[in-house]
C-alpha cells in the first residue's frame, strides 16, 4: 500500500510527458492510384513515418513481442522476473550483460535519452509504469514502433521498411520482419546496408528462436533463413517535383496524403511539354509550365511546373504553374462573359474597332490594324484589343476586376483603378493553375470551384455567370483557328473538340494558350522564369502547338464539348445592318442568340427621310409641298466610325444632302474649323525643342456639348469638346486634317510644315 502511494505522489508530481510519444512526421505523397510520388522528412530531419498496427505485418508484431518482451500482455509495465534474473546474471558476469527492459521500459527510455546507470533504470521503470497505466497493450506497440530508431535519421517501422526494403510494413518477408524486430537494438551494428552479414545473423537468431517457441514454422524459419540479405537505402522517389512540393506546403499536415495527380497524365504532360521546349530554345525561349485539370471536380491531373526540375540553368526548379505572370488576352472571354449576362452585349452585336481615346490611353490591336466595325464574337475570336477595351468602359472596370477576383485570380489584388482599363489585355498577373480553373468555370456553365489537389468533389460552388453567357463565350471560343488542322479537324476521328484562347504578355515575355476539351481543362505557358522578352513572342505560335499535342494525348476524341445546357437562350430577330433590335425601318433583319437579359437600344441606323422623286436630295420643310417627294430608308454609322471611314477614303454610309430647294431649313456645314490652318505654312523654328513646336486643331459647332473627332493623314489625333484645342507635334511636310461631329458631319483643310 505504501508503495502505492509513493507511486500515485511521483506520478502527480512528475507527469510523463505524452507530448514526446508523438513527434513530428514526415510526409509521403502518393498519386490518385496510390503510387508514391515523393517523401519528405519531418521537420527534425528524421524519416518517420506514423502506422497503425493494422498496416504492420503480423509477424512483425509476433517476432517483436518473442524477441523484446515475451510477457508483454501480462505485466503492468516491468517485468519483476525479468528484472531479478537480469540481476543475478549481471552481479555473476561482474559487468552489465542483460537489460531486462520491457517494451514500455524502451519507449520511456527513446522519451527521456540517458546513461545506462541504475538510477537511469529506475527512472525508465517508472515510466514504464506510468505509460501502462494510461495507455492499453495495443497502443503501447503502436508508439514503440514508430518512436523505435532504425539507423541514422530512419525512425520507425514504417520508414525502415520502406527505405531499406522497398515496401510497406504490412508487405514484409518473414526474414526482413525478424531483423526489423530486433534492429532497434543496435541499428548501427546490424544496419542491413552497411554490415548484411551481422543483419543476417541477428535475424537468424530471431528466427531460431521463434522456431523454437512455435511462433512460426520451423521449415518456414529455415527457408526465411536461406534468403540473402537484400537491403539498401533507397532513395525517395522524385515524381512530379513541382506538385509534390505544392502539396507538402498545402497540406503539409498530412502523414501520407493521396492526391488527385494522374501519374500517366503526368509523365505524358512532362514528356510533351520538354519536347516542345526543346524546340522553341533556339528562338530564346526558355521554359515553360502545364497544368491540367479535370473539369468537373477541378482536381488537378497533372502539373509541371517547368520542362526539367533538375535543370538549374534555366530556373528547372521554379513552378511556372503558381508564378504570377501578364496573361495578355486570355482574360477577354470573362469580359465578355459578364457583358452577355449584363446585357449590354450579344454575341451578334457589332462593336467599334476604330481608334479610341480614353484620356491618353489608346488602346491599339496586335495587328497595328483597325476593322471599323465586328461582331462581339469576331472580336473576341480574333483577339482585338481595341472592340474589348471600349467594352470594358461600358461593362465597368469595377465589375470585371470583382469578377476576377471571385473566380479566383487571387494575384489580382491590387484595386481596379490601378490597373485602368488594360485590365482586360492582361494588365496585371495570374497564375496559369488559377487562370485554367477559371476557363474551367467556363465549361462548367458558370460555377466556380476552387482547384484542388486531393481527391473527392465539391458539392457546392459560386455561380460566377450564367449558363447561358458561359455557353455563347465558350461556343466561340470553338471559333479560334486552330494550329492543328484548322480547317478540317472536325473530319478527323481523333481530334477532340476544344474551346481555347490565347495570350501574349506585355514587354512579349509571356505566351500562353488556355481553354478545354470534352472532359479537360488545359493551359499552357512558355517563356523565360527571369522575365527576359522574346520578339516575336505569341501564344498562337508558341503555346498552341503544345495545348493541342496534349489535349490530343489526353483527351477523348469528342467532337462533342459537352457544355452544360442554356435552356434559356432565345432567339432575337436583329437588324442585318447594326445588329441591334429590328426597328420598323430596318429592311433585313436576321436571327440571333440572346440571353435572358438584352437591353440593347433600338436600331437607329436606319433613317427615314423623304426624297426627291428627280434627285434623290433630302426634303425637310416647306419644301415638302413644293417638291414631288417620296419616303425612303437610309443607313447610317456611328459618328466615330464615320469619321474613320473618310479618313480612310472609304464610303460612309449616310443621309443625302438636303435640297438646295429648302432654303428654310438651316443644314449646317459640319464643324468649322479654326486651326490649322490652308492659307499659312507652319515653320518649325530651329532653336527650340521639337517637343514644344506643336499645332492646334481646334473647330466649333453648333452643339458645343457633343464631342469632335480629328484624324490627321488618316490617323486617328484624339478627340476634343467643340472650340478646345488638341495639340499635334509638328511634322514637315504637306498634311491633311478632318473633323467630324456627332451627327457625322465632316470637315477637311490640308495645311503644310516647313522646316
Amino acid at each position: 500500500m505504501a508503495a502505492l502511494l509513493v507511486f500515485m505522489a511521483l506520478n502527480a508530481l512528475f507527469p510523463f510527458p505524452e507530448e514526446r510519444l508523438y513527434p513530428p512526421s514526415g510526409m509521403r505523397v502518393l498519386d490518385r492510384n496510390g503510387t508514391e510520388l515523393r517523401r519528405f522528412p519531418a521537420s527534425d530531419t528524421m524519416w518517420r513515418f506514423p502506422v497503425t498496427l493494422d498496416r504492420v505485418s503480423p509477424q512483425l508484431i509476433e517476432a517483436l513481442i518473442e524477441s523484446e518482451d515475451r510477457w508483454f500482455y501480462v505485466h503492468p509495465g516491468v517485468n519483476p522476473l525479468a528484472v531479478l534474473r537480469a540481476a543475478w546474471g549481471n552481479l555473476l558476469a561482474g559487468r552489465v550483460v542483460s537489460g531486462a527492459s520491457t517494451i514500455p521500459m524502451q519507449i520511456a527510455r527513446m522519451t527521456e535519452p540517458s546513461e545506462r546507470t541504475l538510477a537511469a533504470k529506475l527512472a525508465e521503470a517508472f515510466r514504464a509504469l506510468q505509460l501502462s497505466l494510461t495507455h492499453s497493450k495495443k497502443e503501447l506497440l503502436g508508439i514503440y514502433l514508430n518512436t523505435a530508431p532504425f539507423g541514422g535519421n530512419i525512425v520507425g517501422v514504417d520508414a525502415a521498411s520502406r527505405l531499406y526494403f522497398g515496401r510497406p510494413p504490412d508487405r514484409l518477408s518473414l526474414g526482413e520482419c525478424a531483423l526489423l524486430a530486433v534492429l532497434p537494438r543496435s541499428p548501427n551494428r546490424y544496419d542491413p546496408a552497411r554490415h548484411p552479414e551481422a543483419a543476417m545473423r541477428v535475424r537468424d537468431r530471431v528466427l531460431k528462436q521463434l522456431a523454437e517457441r512455435g511462433a512460426v514454422d520451423a521449415e518456414e524459419a529455415r527457408r526465411a533463413m536461406r534468403q540473402p540479405m537484400v537491403a539498401h537505402r533507397r532513395p525517395s522517389p522524385m515524381l512530379a517535383p513541382h506538385f509534390t512540393l505544392l502539396a507538402r506546403q498545402r497540406l503539409g499536415a498530412e502523414t501520407e496524403l493521396r492526391t488527385s495527380l494522374d501519374l500517366a497524365a503526368q509523365h505524358t504532360v512532362e514528356h510533351l511539354l520538354a519536347r516542345h521546349i526543346a524546340r522553341v530554345r533556339q528562338q530564346g525561349i526558355s521554359n515553360g509550365a502545364v497544368v491540367v485539370l479535370d473539369r468537373r471536380t477541378r482536381q488537378v491531373l497533372a502539373m509541371a511546373g517547368s520542362a526539367d526540375f533538375f535543370d538549374d540553368q534555366r530556373q528547372g526548379q521554379v513552378n511556372n504553374g503558381l508564378a504570377p505572370r501578364s496573361p495578355g488576352s486570355a482574360l477577354k472571354p470573362f469580359l465578355y462573359a459578364l457583358a452577355f449576362d449584363k446585357g449590354l452585349a450579344i454575341p451578334e452585336s457589332r462593336l467599334l474597332d476604330v481608334p479610341t481615346d480614353y484620356a491618353g490611353y489608346a488602346p491599339e490591336n496586335y495587328s497595328g490594324t483597325f476593322s471599323g466595325q465586328v461582331t462581339a464574337s469576331e472580336a473576341l475570336a480574333r483577339s482585338l484589343n481595341v472592340p474589348a477595351v471600349r467594352l470594358l468602359a461600358r461593362t465597368g472596370l469595377k465589375e470585371f476586376h470583382a469578377l476576377l477576383r471571385t473566380g479566383g485570380l487571387e494575384t489580382v489584388d491590387r484595386p481596379a483603378a490601378s490597373y485602368g482599363l488594360p485590365l482586360v489585355l492582361g494588365a496585371c498577373e495570374v497564375r496559369l493553375v488559377d487562370l485554367v480553373n477559371l476557363y474551367a468555370t467556363l465549361a462548367q456553365g458558370g460555377t466556380h470551384r476552387p482547384w484542388r489537389i486531393t481527391p473527392g468533389e465539391q458539392k457546392t460552388g459560386t455561380p460566377l455567370f450564367s449558363t447561358e453567357a458561359a455557353r455563347s463565350v465558350a461556343d466561340i471560343l470553338t471559333t479560334v483557328t486552330r494550329p492543328d488542322m484548322p480547317e478540317s479537324w472536325r473530319l478527323t476521328r481523333d481530334r477532340p473538340a476544344a474551346a481555347w484562347k490565347t495570350g501574349t504578355s506585355f514587354g512579349h515575355r509571356d505566351a500562353w494558350a488556355v481553354g478545354f476539351g470534352p472532359t479537360l481543362a488545359v493551359g499552357v505557358w512558355v517563356g523565360n522564369p527571369d522575365g527576359t522578352p522574346v520578339k516575336g513572342i505569341s501564344g498562337a505560335t508558341h503555346a498552341g502547338p503544345l495545348f493541342f499535342d496534349i489535349l490530343h494525348a489526353l483527351e477523348s476524341p469528342s467532337r462533342d464539348l459537352r457544355l452544360p445546357d442554356a435552356p434559356d437562350l432565345r432567339k432575337v430577330r436583329l437588324c442585318a445592318f447594326s445588329r441591334m433590335p429590328a426597328g420598323p425601318d430596318c429592311p433585313e433583319t436576321i436571327t440571333a442568340m440572346a440571353g435572358p437579359k438584352m437591353i440593347l437600344p433600338r436600331c437607329t441606323a436606319h433613317k427615314r427621310y423623304m426624297a426627291d422623286r428627280k434627285t434623290g436630295l433630302r426634303l425637310q420643310g416647306s419644301c415638302l409641298a413644293l417638291r414631288p417627294a417620296v419616303s425612303r430608308v437610309a443607313a447610317t454609322v456611328p459618328p466615330e466610325l464615320a469619321a474613320w471611314l473618310k479618313a480612310q477614303g472609304k464610303p460612309v454610309p449616310a443621309l443625302p444632302a438636303l435640297s438646295p430647294a429648302c432654303t428654310d431649313v438651316p443644314e449646317g456645314s459640319g464643324p468649322n474649323i479654326l486651326s490649322p490652318s490652308a492659307r499659312t505654312p507652319y515653320v518649325m523654328r530651329h532653336d527650340a525643342p521639337a517637343r514644344f513646336q506643336q499645332i492646334a486643331l481646334r473647330a466649333e459647332t453648333a452643339d458645343p456639348d457633343q464631342p469632335l473627332w480629328w484624324y490627321v493623314d488618316g490617323d486617328f489625333a484624339g478627340s476634343a469638346k467643340p472650340g478646345a484645342p488638341l495639340f499635334l507635334p509638328m511634322v514637315p511636310g504637306e498634311h491633311a486634317a478632318s473633323v467630324t461631329d456627332s451627327q457625322g458631319r465632316t470637315n477637311s483643310v490640308r495645311f503644310t510644315v516647313i522646316e
